[in-house]
């Protein structure tokens, strides 16, 4: 048995995913496995994987054959043989002592369950850009993680059965699918991260964070509004449902309650109510829940801004020549 899985998730990353890989196997832990999950590639990425597999037996391919990120991730984590399991995305590159260090730290700590640390930015070239720092201390990581995703996902390594036992990652919650688990994560036991810098993080245009920001925002807001709800009720969605519908019976059990709507809730349903199909009625109604419970201007200036921009979010017609 491996000490370490480490599962790499792909699709056409085939610039990037050969120095991924050897990022990995040039670790001072030798003692690991590489799943890489070729998420319906159409480039050679699945080819160069596989060539490296050739020649490391380190390293295992497999297919998930276009079924998204979610599906993808939950694939390799069935898939892991060792206690512990390590992210990497295919256009990052981790420094070779990143794993063993990672490792000691659950070697010292029983309770630890996951695991992040400091990133170094660098551009599509590899050129550095900066650094990527992450708050460290377990009540500053916490208190962060109520607001924010706080943890950078290339970066965590985390027991193998504790995200088996809270269900993996959720579709409901794509582009903040991370997220979403480190919250249910966090309900049962203990998250860090550490200070130093293990992984460099490319940034480059073709980035989900870059090209999905309105959705990535608006799963962010539905983490943090499920693990409100989780702690009275349970959660009023298919939570491995399509992340439109989730989105859509949130807002409609919440507004179906008839509580006002505090000021630190207010930011959240407004990037919930940006997503296209919410029914009008649902819409007016937290409107008039957030003007109660939070009457300041801002939240008087919510609808108005939500109007803008559905506005200019609808395709342009095409007039008839």
């Amino acid at each position: 048995m491996p000490t370490v899985s480490v599962i790499i998730p792909v699709r056409d990353g085939a610039q990037y995913v050969g120095e991924a890989l050897q990022s990995i196997l040039d670790q001072d832990l030798a003692d690991i496995e590489i799943i890489v999950v070729d998420d319906g590639s159409c480039d050679d990425s699945a080819a160069i994987a596989t060539s490296i597999g050739n020649r490391d037996g380190r390293v295992k391919v497999v297919a998930n054959h276009g079924k998204g990120i979610v599906d993808a991730l939950n694939m390799g984590i069935s898939l892991a043989r060792a206690p512990l399991a390590a992210r990497m995305d295919c256009d990052d590159i981790s420094l070779s002592d990143r794993l063993r260090l990672q490792v000691a730290c659950f070697q010292a700590d029983a309770d630890l369950q996951l695991l992040g640390t400091a990133g170094l930015q660098i551009d599509r070239d590899g050129n550095p850009l900066g650094p990527i720092d992450v708050p460290a201390g377990n009540d500053q990581l916490r208190d962060a993680l109520a607001r924010y995703n706080p943890m950078l996902h290339p970066t965590v390594m985390f027991r193998t059965e504790a995200v088996r036992r809270a269900g993996g990652y959720r579709r409901a919650f794509t582009y903040a699918e991370d997220y979403d688990l480190w919250l249910r994560l966090s309900e049962t036991g203990k998250l860090a991260n550490m200070d130093a810098r293990l992984v460099k993080l490319r940034s480059h245009p073709g980035q989900v964070s870059r090209m999905k920001q309105d959705q990535q925002k608006a799963a962010a807001a539905l983490a943090r509004q499920s693990a409100l709800l989780r702690r009275n009720r349970a959660e009023p969605f298919d939570a491995n449902g399509q992340p439109a519908q989730a989105i859509a019976s949130f807002l409609a059990s919440r507004a179906a309650t008839g509580a006002g709507i505090s000021s630190l809730e207010r930011r959240d349903i407004e990037l919930l109510l940006r997503t296209a199909g919410i029914p009008m009625a649902v819409t007016c109604k937290l409107l008039f829940l957030a003007a109660v419970g939070a009457p300041s201007f801002r939240t008087l200036a919510l609808g108005p801004r939500l109007a803008w921009r559905r506005m200019i979010a609808r395709p342009a017609r095409i007039r008839p020549s």
